[in-house]
């Protein structure tokens, strides 16, 4: 099938968004059904916007979340939940936000849970496929950490990193992660007790690579070769060492973004600085280019609509939120195959992820794993999970820290720094320790040696 783009009439979907303008390498946007979310630019501390879909025109400055004492390096809406967003920030902190239909962003909006842990700034965000309230954070401290989000307490750590992790991706059934970082390596490690399962070399390049774990079980990256060349590989993850397949894209030097959609084994790739979105279709261990969408204008980044919310009347099977950073604009680009026939075309809308997860986030916690429960697409258009509320189990000591803030006793830096120091030591005793076994097995050979 043949990807076509059209916009929609009104394709500038918001006006005048101040948008980040950070260097972290982040979409930047998020998206569901009913709300759009774009990290914000801002002098001091971070924010970002939350908008409602159909909303066309300016923004509203009352839209804007703004209680991050760092800049925000990403924001994800729950996969289970269109009211619950989490967002991620520089002041080392997690945070999640219910918004409301019927009120949207409220005045001093506070919080419904944070995540403490991490040592230094938290960098991206991935909620788990299949199982609720369960939610990965990567960070500057170099480490993964699986969170229960309704208790704010962690359930696994992963660490071995000894550089930036630039990317983070679940299994189909939330079983392992895998992961990329500034080391140049690929790990895939166990979700539940975070050791490495399998470990190789990834792109040869030191620039930001991104990674998807697929339906078929290979991984599918997106960085620099050698030579500095952007491309596409295949791993099979039994055998890190091998590359399977390969896929020169340009000499372009902004990093790709890699959007997986699972159901019709289709990547849609967008570069940092790109006016264009290239589309790939995954067919028995290749990777084939099939078309791709143009304009004038560069993207900073792109939130995608998940599944549920596309329009099957018009065959659309994937809509773009492209954020212009230059016009201060958020462009919606519906992509869609074009047919003559207007019956309900089945063959692009297998079952898809729907709004039940598979697992309670304790069944996750013990040991359980699951792909994502399916739904029809008929089924779930219209359908959404707006009663749904978020249960946080301290939501005392939330509410006792934005008191705190409001009073101007924050001491979240602070907290910050000294774990940031604790996660330092702890790396130099391990270092310490790492050498002095290799000098005991030394002393050991050459004492066998003299014997």
């Amino acid at each position: 099938a043949v990807v076509s783009t059209q916009s929609t009439g009104k394709c500038e979907i918001l006006h005048w968004v101040p948008i980040s303008k950070n260097a972290h390498e982040q979409d930047f946007c998020s998206v569901n059904p009913k709300f759009v979310a774009v990290v914000a630019e801002q002098i001091g501390g971070g924010a970002f916007f939350v908008l409602k879909t159909e909303r066309i025109g300016g923004i509203e400055p009352s839209s804007k979340i703004s209680k991050h004492n760092g800049a925000v390096y990403d924001i994800k809406w729950s996969p289970f939940n269109d009211n619950l967003i989490g967002s991620a920030s520089d002041d080392g902190l997690v945070r999640l936000w219910n918004i409301t239909d019927e009120r949207g962003v409220e005045a001093n909006h506070a919080p419904v849970q944070t995540l403490q842990g991490h040592g230094k700034r938290v960098g991206g965000l991935l909620w788990h496929p299949s199982a609720e309230n369960i939610l990965a954070s990567s960070s500057y401290d170099n480490t993964i950490r699986l969170w229960n989000a309704e208790t704010a307490q962690e359930v696994s750590q992963l660490s071995s990193f000894t550089n930036q992790i630039t990317d983070i991706s679940f299994t189909m059934d939330g079983s392992q992660i895998g992961s990329t970082c500034k080391d140049k390596k690929l790990r895939i490690f166990d979700a539940h007790n975070g050791t490495i399962a399998m470990e190789g070399p990834g792109h040869e390049n030191m620039k930001v690579s991104r990674l998807r774990m697929l339906k078929d079980g290979n991984i599918l990256t997106a960085g620099f070769s050698s030579t500095a060349a952007r491309c596409l590989r295949l791993y099979d993850p039994r055998n890190l060492t091998k590359v399977v397949n390969e896929l020169a894209i340009d000499s372009a030097t902004g990093s790709l973004f890699p959007y997986y959609d699972p159901d019709l084994n289709l990547v849609y790739l967008a570069g940092k600085g790109d006016a264009s979105i290239k589309f790939f279709e995954l067919s028995e261990g290749s990777v084939f280019y099939l078309n791709q969408y143009n304009s004038n204008n560069a993207q900073r980044g792109l939130g995608m609509m998940p599944k549920r919310g596309l329009d099957s009347s018009i065959n659309e099977i994937a809509r773009a939120y492209k954020l212009d950073v230059a016009k201060k604009m958020v462009n919606v680009i519906p992509l869609k195959v074009p047919r003559q026939s207007k019956s309900f075309a089945e063959d692009l809308y297998p079952d898809t992820a729907g709004y039940e997860p598979a697992l309670t986030n304790q069944q996750f916690i013990d040991g359980e794993n699951a792909p994502p429960k399916l739904a029809r697409f008929l089924d779930l258009q219209g359908a959404t999970a707006t009663s749904k509320g978020f249960s946080a189990t301290n939501a005392k000591e939330t509410c006792e820290e934005e008191q705190k803030m409001a009073n101007g006793v924050d001491n979240s830096k602070e907290l910050a720094a000294l774990k940031a120091e604790v996660a330092a030591l702890k790396n130099t005793v391990n270092e310490k320790l790492n050498i002095i076994e290799k000098q005991s097995s030394r002393i050991t050979e050459l004492e066998e040696e003299n014997t």
